[in-house]
This record gives C-alpha cells, sequence and structure tokens, in this order.
C-alpha cells in the first residue's frame, strides 16, 4: 500500500469514526430492540451480587433459576479474559415468539428472549442463552470498561463497534458456548454447512466475502466465520491470545488498525491470513472427514434453471407423482413450490415470515406456522397457523394471538397437533381441529422437556416428538388416547430434527458419524440405524406411503436440493458399527476453559424477590453525545452535545442538549422526552434559541435589508397512535398523530409590526398507510405497494395569522419488466394559503434548485425504474468491497394539469453500488452519481450529482 492510499484509508476511516459517533442514536434504535411491552405487564426483580434480574411476574420460576445459573457461571466467562465485570441487567423478555438474545450500552444491559426454538444446541434454551451472552457482558468490559454511565456508555458501544469486527466477538462467544458445555453451535455440522461445502467445492471466497455476504452465492455468515478463526486463534497461540489482543486495544482504542494491528503483533498474521490459513487448514481436515466417510451421490430431483443460490426445504410427496417443497431463494420471498415428475415447478402459496422454515402435508392440505407482529407493543409477538386448501387454492389464518409452532396435519387432514409454549415457558403439544382451529385436548410436556417438530403415525394415534432436556435431545412418542409419552432412546448429545413415520419405523435427521445424515429407529430392537451417507449432509426427511422412498434434502453450493431413493425396514448401518469423524475443531480450547461442563455444578438458591416499578425507574442516565445538526435557514451547522436517558424498559427517552448556532454566534438550549409505555406515545420538546431575518426597510429612498434578532422558547407536543402489522407476505403499518406547539418570542431587536411575540397552538395532523409485499434480499423494492400520507395544518386558536396546508404523498410500487426490477411512482399533491402559500411540504423534482421558477409547486409526480445490473463481490484492496452495482432512470413532472404539454421537468439516470467500507460490517453504504437532464429553454448542461447514503 503507498504513502498516499495508507493516507487516504486513514482519512475514511476516521470520517466513518465521526459519522458513526455522531449518528450513534438512530444506529442504537436499529442494532437493538427498543419496543415495547403491553402496559399491563408486571414487573419483578431479583438481585444478586453481579445482576440485576428484570422479569414478568409470572416467569418467577424461570427467573430463580437463571439467577443461580448467572451467577455461577460468570467467573468461568470472564476466565480466558482476565476481567470480571460490573453488575449488569439482564431482562427476560417472554412475550415474544423470537428465540434471541443481545448485550447492549446505553443503556446498559442484556436482553434474553425466553421463548426457545424448533431448532437450536442440544441443551437448555436459557442456559445456551446465558452462556454465549455473558461472554459479550466480559468482552464490552474488557474492552471499554473505563466509559460508564453517565457519560459515555454509547461512546464505549461505538468504539466497540467500530473496533472489534462482528466475526471476532461473534466466534468468541461461539467459541465460549462451545468450550464451556457438552452443546454449543461450534459442535452441530449443519452450522458449519455453507463453510464447509464452499470450501470442498473448491469455493475458496477471499475474506471479504465470507465476512460481508454476497447477494451472488452462498456464504457462511460472521457467526460461524467467527467461530472457526478465532479458535484458530487459540488452537495455534495459546489461551491468552484473545486476552492479549483485547487488552492492547482497550489500552488504545482508537489508535488506527487496532485490531488488525493487535492481531499482526502477536501471531504475524494479517486477518486475511488468519482467514486463509483457518479455511486452508479447514479443508485438510474436512477432507480427510470425507474419505473416512465414503459418502454416496444423490441425484437432486429439483432442476435449477439458474445460479441463484436457492433452496427447496422440507420436500413431501403428493398424488400425481409430485413433491411438495419450501422455496426459500435470494431472488424470490419464500413460497410453498410444487415439483413434477419432469422438474418443472409451480408456486403453490407464499409464505410469511417464520421462525424456522416449517409446513406439514396432508390429505390436500398444507399448514404452517407464521409470526405476527402485535400492532403497537412490538416486544410482544404471537405464532400462529395458516391452513391452505389445495383444491379450493384458499389460504386461511387459523388461529390467532396464539404461540404455537410446527403445526402437523394428521393422516386425514382433520386435526393439526403443535407445540405450544406458555408466557411462563410451559411447553405442550396442542390438538385441534383443522377447518375451525378449535382446541381438542392439550398434553403437557413431560418434565417439561421442550418439544420440537412433531409428527403423527400413519394411523393418526400417535406422534414421535423431539425432547430437549439440558442433557441433550431424545425422541418421545406420544399416545393420543391416554395421554402418556414414552421415550424411545435416552437422551444424549445429538442435534436430532424433523421424525417422521415410516410405518412403524421413524426416520429422523441426526449426525452419529459427524455429518448430517438420515437415521431410522427400529421400535422392534430398539436400535438406531444410519441409512445415508452424503458428502455434505442430508436432511429433513419424509416418507412416501405410495412409492415407498425415502424423499430428503441434500445440500450443494447452491443450496438445498431434493432428492429420493429406495427404503425399506431392514435397510441401514448400526450405529454401534459407525465411527463419529466429527471435525471437532474447537477441541483445544475445553481444556484451556477446565474441560467441564459449566452447568454440571450449579448451586441453586432463592434469592429475594421485589416488585420493579417502572414509575420510579424512568430515568438512566447513560450518555454524553456529540451533535452536529444542519442549520434550517442557514447554509451552517449548530454544534453541540446531549445528555441521554434511555430507561431499561424502553419507555422513556429524555435528552437535554446544549448546541452553539455557529452562523448567529449564539447558544440554544433544547430538552425533551418520548413517553411510549402506553398506546399513543407522547413527545414533548422544548427550545431556547436565538433567530434572524431581515425585512425591507426604506433608507435615503433606497431599499435595504435591516437585520431583526430575537429569541424564543418554543415547546412541541405531540401523540402518535402507530399500528405496524403483517399477514401472509404482505407488511402494514397505519397512524395518526397529531401535535402542537407554542412559541413566545422575546429580547426583539429591531422589530416590526408583523411579529407577533405570541404564537398559540398551531396544529398539525397526519394520517398514514401502507401495504407492501415483503421483500427477498435482492430485490430493490417492494414488487408491489401502496404508501399514503395525508397531512394537515393550521391555526384553530390564533386570531393573528390564518393559512392552511394539505399534502397528500403517495409512492407506488409495480414489479420491473425481469427479477427484481422495479418501477415507482410518487404521487404528490399540496393545497396552501394564509401563511402557508409558499411552503413546499412535498419532495421536488430533480433539479430543482437549476429550474426556473413556474409559481408554486402543486404537485409534483416522480417516475423511478431500477434494477440490479451486476453482484460483482469485487475487492477495492482493503477500502472497499462493493457487492451490488445497479442503476436506474427517472422522469420527474411538476404541476400536472397546468400548461399545454405533458413533459417531464427533469430526467436522468443513476448508478450506485451497495458497498461496505473500510472493512466495516455496518453501516452499509450506498454510493453513486446521478445525472439529471433539465427539460426547459434554453437547454442547459447536464447536473451531476454524487449521493451516499448508509443504513444499518
Amino acid at each position: 500500500m503507498t504513502c498516499k492510499l495508507r493516507h487516504i484509508h486513514f482519512l475514511i476511516r476516521n470520517i466513518t469514526l465521526i459519522t458513526l459517533i455522531f449518528s450513534y442514536h438512530s444506529l442504537n434504535a436499529q442494532v437493538f430492540n427498543s419496543d415495547q411491552n403491553p402496559p399491563s405487564l408486571k414487573w419483578s426483580q431479583i438481585n444478586t451480587e453481579n445482576f440485576q434480574i428484570l422479569y414478568p411476574t409470572p416467569f418467577e420460576t424461570e427467573a430463580q433459576r437463571m439467577a443461580s445459573v448467572l451467577e455461577n457461571i460468570i467467573s468461568r466467562e470472564a476466565y480466558s479474559l482476565n476481567k470480571k465485570p460490573r453488575k449488569i441487567s439482564v431482562i427476560l423478555q417472554n412475550q415474544g415468539t423470537t428465540s434471541n438474545g443481545f448485550v447492549q450500552l446505553g443503556p446498559r444491559r442484556s436482553e434474553f428472549y425466553t421463548t426457545p426454538s424448533q431448532s437450536f444446541d442440544y441443551q437448555d434454551w436459557l442456559n445456551s442463552l446465558a452462556v454465549h451472552e455473558m461472554r459479550h457482558v466480559v468482552q464490552f468490559d474488557k474492552l471499554t470498561g473505563k466509559l460508564n454511565a453517565p457519560f459515555f456508555e454509547k461512546l464505549a458501544l461505538a468504539v466497540f463497534g467500530i473496533t472489534l469486527p462482528p466475526w471476532f466477538y461473534e466466534g468468541d462467544a461461539v467459541g465460549t458456548e462451545t468450550a464451556l458445555t457438552h452443546a454449543g453451535r461450534g459442535r452441530i455440522p449443519e452450522w458449519a454447512l455453507i463453510m464447509r461445502t464452499n470450501t470442498l467445492s473448491g469455493k475458496k471466497f477471499s475474506y471479504s466475502k465470507d465476512f460481508f455476504n454476497s447477494y451472488k452465492d452462498l456464504t457462511p455468515g460472521y457467526y460461524q466465520l467467527g467461530f472457526f478463526m478465532n479458535t484458530k486463534l487459540r488452537r495455534d497461540f495459546g489461551t491468552g491470545i484473545t486476552d492479549s489482543i483485547m487488552t492492547r486495544i482497550s489500552k488504545n482504542p482508537l489508535r488506527p488498525y487496532s485490531f488488525s494491528n493487535s492481531v499482526k503483533k502477536y501471531t504475524g498474521l494479517s486477518t486475511r491470513q488468519l482467514h486463509d490459513s483457518t479455511i486452508s487448514e479447514l479443508g485438510k481436515l474436512w477432507y480427510q472427514q470425507t474419505e473416512k466417510t465414503a459418502p454416496l451421490d444423490y441425484p437432486a430431483i429439483n432442476k435449477r434453471k439458474s445460479n441463484t443460490p436457492e433452496h427447496y426445504l422440507l420436500p413431501a410427496a403428493i398424488p400425481g407423482d409430485k413433491i411438495l417443497a419450501l422455496k426459500q431463494s435470494k431472488a424470490r420471498t419464500p413460497a410453498i413450490v410444487e415439483i413434477d415428475s419432469a422438474g418443472r415447478e409451480r408456486r403453490v402459496t407464499d409464505i410469511g415470515l417464520q421462525e424456522v422454515a416449517w409446513f406439514s402435508y396432508s390429505a390436500g392440505k398444507l399448514v404452517w406456522d407464521e409470526s405476527r407482529f402485535d400492532p403497537r407493543f412490538h416486544q410482544r409477538s404471537f405464532n400462529v397457523i395458516n391452513i391452505f386448501d389445495m383444491q379450493t387454492r384458499r389460504a386461511k389464518q387459523l388461529t390467532h394471538r396464539t404461540r404455537m409452532f410446527a403445526p402437523t396435519l394428521s393422516p386425514d387432514g382433520k386435526t393439526i397437533i403443535a407445540v405450544d409454549i406458555s408466557y411462563s415457558n410451559r411447553i405442550s403439544l396442542k390438538l385441534m381441529d383443522a377447518a375451525r382451529g378449535k382446541e381438542i385436548r392439550i398434553y403437557n410436556s413431560p418434565e417439561n422437556y421442550m418439544l420440537q417438530m412433531p409428527a403423527f403415525s400413519p394411523d393418526g394415534k400417535t406422534v414421535v416428538v423431539v425432547a430437549v432436556a439440558k442433557t441433550g435431545k431424545a425422541l418421545f412418542e406420544l399416545n393420543l388416547e391416554s395421554g402418556t409419552f414414552s421415550p424411545l432412546f435416552p437422551f444424549q448429545l445429538q442435534e436430532i430434527l424433523r421424525p417422521v413415520y415410516a410405518g412403524r419405523q421413524i426416520l429422523f435427521k441426526a449426525h452419529y458419524n459427524g455429518i448430517d445424515n438420515i437415521y431410522r429407529f427400529n421400535p422392534n430392537d430398539r436400535q438406531i440405524y444410519q441409512l445415508t451417507s452424503a458428502r455434505f449432509g442430508a436432511f429433513n426427511p419424509s416418507y412416501d406411503t405410495i412409492s415407498h422412498k425415502l424423499i430428503l434434502n441434500t445440500f450443494s453450493g447452491r443450496g438445498y436440493d431434493i432428492a429420493a431413493l429406495n427404503y425399506s425396514d431392514t435397510s441401514g448401518q448400526n450405529i454401534s458399527t459407525i465411527k463419529n469423524t466429527f471435525i471437532d475443531y474447537a477441541a483445544p480450547l475445553y481444556d484451556q476453559e477446565g474441560h467441564s461442563n459449566v452447568f454440571d455444578s450449579i448451586q441453586h438458591k432463592t434469592y429475594p424477590v421485589k416488585r420493579y416499578h417502572e414509575l420510579s425507574n424512568l430515568f438512566y442516565f447513560h450518555s454524553l453525545v456529540p451533535v452536529a445538526e444542519e442549520n434550517q435557514f442557514f447554509d451552517d451547522y449548530n454544534v453541540g452535545i446531549e445528555m441521554q436517558s434511555d430507561n431499561k424498559l424502553n419507555t422513556l427517552s429524555f435528552y437535554s442538549r446544549y448546541q452553539y448556532n455557529n452562523a448567529l454566534r449564539k447558544s440554544e438550549y433544547l430538552t425533551g422526552f418520548n413517553y411510549k409505555r402506553y398506546f399513543p406515545i407522547f413527545s414533548i420538546d422544548y427550545i431556547n434559541r436565538p433567530r434572524l431575518i431581515y425585512r425591507r426597510v426604506n433608507q435615503a429612498g433606497k431599499t435595504v435589508l435591516s437585520p431583526v434578532t430575537w429569541r424564543e422558547n418554543e415547546i412541541k407536543a405531540e401523540v402518535t397512535f402507530p399500528f405496524t402489522l403483517n399477514r401472509f407476505n404482505n407488511n402494514y403499518s397505519f397512524g395518526f398523530k397529531t401535535g402542537t406547539s407554542y412559541t413566545n418570542r422575546y429580547g426583539i431587536e429591531n422589530g416590526m409590526p408583523s411579529l407577533l411575540k405570541t404564537l398559540e397552538y398551531p396544529m398539525h395532523y397526519q394520517f398514514y398507510a401502507s401495504r407492501n409485499n415483503r421483500r427477498s434480499s435482492r430485490d430493490l423494492a417492494p414488487r408491489w405497494g401502496q404508501n399514503i400520507t395525508l397531512t394537515y395544518r393550521n391555526y384553530p386558536f390564533e386570531n393573528r395569522v390564518e393559512g392552511e396546508l394539505f399534502t397528500l404523498r403517495s409512492t407506488f410500487y409495480f414489479p420491473g419488466l425481469a427479477s427484481n426490477h422495479s418501477f415507482q411512482a410518487a404521487f404528490n399533491y399540496q393545497h396552501g394559503d394564509g401563511n402557508y402559500v409558499n411552503t413546499v411540504d412535498i419532495p421536488r423534482v430533480s433539479g430543482y434548485s437549476y429550474l426556473s421558477p413556474i409559481g408554486n409547486t402543486r404537485n409534483t409526480l416522480l417516475l423511478d425504474y431500477r434494477l440490479p445490473l451486476l453482484y460483482p463481490d469485487w475487492e477495492a484492496g482493503p477500502l472497499a468491497f462493493i457487492k451490488r452495482i445497479k442503476g436506474g432512470v427517472f422522469a420527474d413532472f411538476e404541476n400536472i394539469g397546468k400548461g399545454d404539454a405533458f413533459s417531464p421537468r427533469s430526467y436522468g439516470a443513476e448508478l450506485r453500488a451497495d458497498m461496505n467500507l473500510l472493512r466495516f460490517y455496518l453501516p452499509n453504504f450506498d454510493v453513486g452519481g446521478k445525472v439529471i437532464f433539465l427539460n426547459e429553454k434554453p437547454r442547459q448542461n447536464p447536473i451531476f450529482e454524487f449521493m451516499a447514503t448508509y443504513s444499518f
């Protein structure tokens, strides 16, 4: 790298750092969940030496258990980083159906989403969350422990996110969860499936492509990449390498290239070299593993028409020699498709948002589960069951506001059984009528084991289901008549999924030989047999009762495929004769971390419980944040600093700011809050600021501009009623907001009669509504979408000022001529009079500042056609990784209906690229240029605009 290029790299990196710090209020709102729970929820707390545990009162049993767990594991979590973390709040969120967790600063807390998933590693879900998230707590304090509340938490969060790549801290946490337990994602072959397949298939992608992902190819993701790269560090350089790297960074976190320099200092490797050596070593190990397993090839039934990565999941045979599958693609949103014997496919029905891919077919019907938002309180969500009739081709939502997962149809299609999870994490199977969703019977899980993926027997009298305990997974069989659960084999450390009946035999996915394959359990001899020997893995078995074939998923570099093979009740190899060839890459970490399961020695105790009152915990001051605000009247910025408070339940956000108005060289003071506990959101803002206008006066027969200055107090208040919904393949939002303000002006110098000293309660009202299709990863916009906003402003309480303004903004999306193309039409209209007669409150045409005025703007019509051009995955050294190049053309119209010709005022084209800069995973940058032609006489030269936006 030349000296000049190093300087440019350093400059851009620091500009990015400054941008992130100045905009971290928006980053925090988008990266972490800032939603609310229903106001009726009552909260309690447990305080221990190291934790404050907040939880909904009905969740007390699990909260007490987690208090003991967290207290017992935190010292083991901190051992290899040599850092005891400070006390932190852990919030147990039980209202949602998403299985997740995070740690954040500003405010400092960790949140556990307590509903277990239908697919996770083979241990207790909350234990799995605890061992992963507590490692992040230690990481935060190790790197930024001196930057604390009440002033520096967001600075610490920004430094953490900017200094450490996500693959490093997430990979370290996955390595820790694997090393400290007998489970963990590092022990699951399917978790590394894409990375292993790419490596063995000769697709050795660059560090940047594996890290930043791709629109063109399947890449592993930074969790998987980070697990292997971190493990490589600790395998080769010992226990203390992670501690050494983070200690060096913490001493000077703003040192340019601090992370990569630290890795280089202690290992002699750049991050790119570390990636390449990791992949090289894994390739050799995985190749040796393949040689030992003697894999077979299973021809794909599905016929791929392009190189676009696509998954054909959960294949199931239906009459007519056809197969149903859930198709996921980078180019289209998920749908159930029908594939005939010639490989031709037909889209049957779209699928909405799912936590885990799932559907079930029987007797001409399909059922599947989908996530649903609570319209207002988004910490609460639901998992509902939908049903589709193949004959009438009509879909119906069968349940509402439920928490049911993995619904499965009985052989006659008349009943459905699904996993039900209560708000206190009580697990059961619920049997219901398939016509109306009416509950028939509930079967409580034995020992409250987590249950996954039930399936009916051919006669509909029994159900097989996966059970998850602290000691692993097992299969249980439920007798529907007696209601008794019987274990089929003991709990074991296997990722067992998707059990189905084949007669009285049971097929399922596991990894006894070290690679995911399909296995058969024989209830007569109580033995397990391996049926497949796939190169990369075999998954999602189903049994065709007509052809007596086993239908399953295999995997390739383009995604999950469908295969079929002959099946008999005597086929397969007994697992007692099979050698486990799993590449336990993290094995050296077990000794480094004590080589024992951290959950084996938990000492449980009962802690005192207190009520947690939201009103007495409204404020948590955590950060001073620099502010650079564009001055709306002058070509300059207001620069200042803001004190922020956000309480831990996300119900009150408060700020207080001082800023200096560079244009007027005077101080400004602002404060305000958002209160979000109840259905409406209340916002109040106060500002004290200087003002300046110029008036025309006659001096000695000449008209001159004379300055008028004053200060003013302004109080703004607004009430918002937001709604967000989702249903099948569509997202909906609508809402209403209204607000007013009061302004008092004082210290007026060189005043004029028309300048009011008070402006009392101007009103504004806004209604918005939208309906948009879900987008695939390649879509530039929704395929279909309708978005409308109506706004009305007036002065109902002010006799000295009159005027009103009505505006309509609308945007409509339509499919383009090819996949992922988008046509967008935005029509905007306004009508104002009185004090609003010159106000423009709608989007303008491109290049409007270069156009000659044609009177007041009444309406605009903005037409855009956008399309992806290339997916280059091109690396411009360390400066940028360009994932997609896209283009577009546009034509903008103004004041349609006025004049003789319907012609655009401006038109042109744009060329943009989606990229990651300087090896930052976030933000994502959209950079490009736009050429604008003005349609007026005399014709002017084209206008070139540079565009750069970022998103998180």
